[in-house]
């Protein structure tokens, strides 16, 4: 059985969707010289960033190692939207921030790890918009759309059907994180990260 080719959406789709939102024509390419088009891109790929950056499922790694290079310093990729210690491997004897591309220790006020290889950190990654799952993509594609509006027409009334889009699509993403993440009350199924007390910004995040 052939596959469609509607099944998963491309980034120029998403990119003809935010155009059809605001009343442009859909194009063949994203290699073409119109400011409409380098807006829809520039404000889905923001979009994308932000959305990941909240760290689901899919992007999550926990007890990630990293291996410190000869000058006992780690180098962060430039995909890691968010990361820190591991307390379950490393308790409370860290405590680090990325500045000027590296992992930072405020204990130690150094970027220096000594006595250690390798250190494991819990890490939120970016992915490229055509590899993250297709729930994801559509929530993205939306709220990407109702920005843009904003931006290029700022019609009211346009506004509000988009942002009424974006909340169902939000809320599927949701239910997609909720159902593939396997999540429960001791914050990890296979209870490698110690619990965490109840914080009230986490429940009013999303």
């Amino acid at each position: 059985m052939a596959t469609p080719s509607y099944a998963t959406s491309t980034e120029l789709d998403a990119v003809n969707s935010i155009l059809m939102g605001v009343g442009e024509t859909p194009v063949n390419t994203l290699d073409v010289q119109s400011p409409e088009v380098a807006i829809a891109q520039s404000t889905l790929r923001q979009v994308c960033r932000e959305v990941q950056a909240e760290g689901w499922g899919y992007n999550t790694e926990y007890e990630f190692p990293f291996v410190l290079n000869s000058d006992k310093e780690i180098v962060v990729p430039p995909t890691a939207l968010r990361l820190d210690i591991n307390r379950y491997k490393h308790g409370d004897a860290y405590d680090v921030t990325r500045r000027d591309g590296k992992l930072y220790d405020r204990y130690s006020h150094s970027f220096k790890f000594t006595g250690i290889d390798t250190l494991y950190v819990d890490v939120v990654w970016f992915f490229e918009f055509e590899d993250i799952p297709q729930a994801f993509r559509d929530y993205i594609t939306a709220k990407a759309a109702r920005i843009a509006s904003g931006r290029m027409v700022n019609d009211e009334t346009s506004i509000k059907i988009l942002q009424a889009e974006e909340s169902v699509l939000r809320a599927v993403a949701i239910e997609f994180d909720t159902s593939q993440a396997d999540y429960n009350v001791f914050n990890a199924s296979d209870l490698r990260n110690p619990y965490t007390s109840y914080k009230p910004f986490q429940a009013l995040s999303r």
